[in-house]
């Protein structure tokens, strides 16, 4: 009798382990395969401007997805964060086994620092976490620096011209004037 007891349960253990291996990975929820890119732009459905930084006057940035595997109509959510605060979320659907979708949200300069955006599916579970950052605008008197300096530069060449000559005269004997 107890060799029956520890057979039983040695292929219920078996079982339980091999169900597990044939479930697909919950990472991708209902879809095989979850693509993302934060970008500038997006063209013919494809993202344009990747980066993993922006600056300040980016404007606005995209996030674009492609869901592969998806059997029924779904949604994805897309989660905005700055520094930790939902910024913003965007429901999209997914209407089919292969699915390109993206969300924009428009940045003021101001909102600089650390950014993620979650795909997360229509229960919830995050599919994936892209971070990116905005970065500070140079500071505006280093911008203002270089064109003030450049015209300054060339009246006093003018002026220095001016003063060679002015001495020149000046240097002329007495008698000739």
């Amino acid at each position: 009798m107890t060799s029956r007891i520890v057979t039983v349960g040695l292929l219920v253990v078996v079982f339980s382990a091999a169900s597990c291996l044939a479930q697909p990975a919950t990472a991708a929820g209902p879809f095989t395969e979850v693509e993302t890119a934060v970008c500038a732009g997006v063209e013919d459905r494809q993202p344009v401007g990747e980066a993993e930084s922006f600056g300040a006057d980016v404007g606005q940035v995209f996030f674009w997805t492609k869901c592969v595997g998806a059997v029924d109509t779904t949604v994805i959510q897309h989660v905005w964060t700055r520094e930790g605060e939902t910024m913003a979320t965007v429901d999209l659907p997914v209407r089919s086994s292969s699915w390109r979708t993206w969300s924009s949200k428009q940045i003021l300069p101001s909102w600089t620092g650390d950014w993620e955006v979650r795909v997360l599916d229509a229960d919830g579970n995050i599919l994936k976490a892209v971070s990116f950052k905005i970065a500070p605008a140079a500071p505006q008197a280093e911008q203002e620096e270089i064109p003030a300096e450049e015209p300054a530069e060339e009246p006093e060449e003018e002026l220095g011209e001016e003063i060679e000559e002015e001495v020149d005269t000046a240097e002329a004997p007495p008698d000739s004037i």
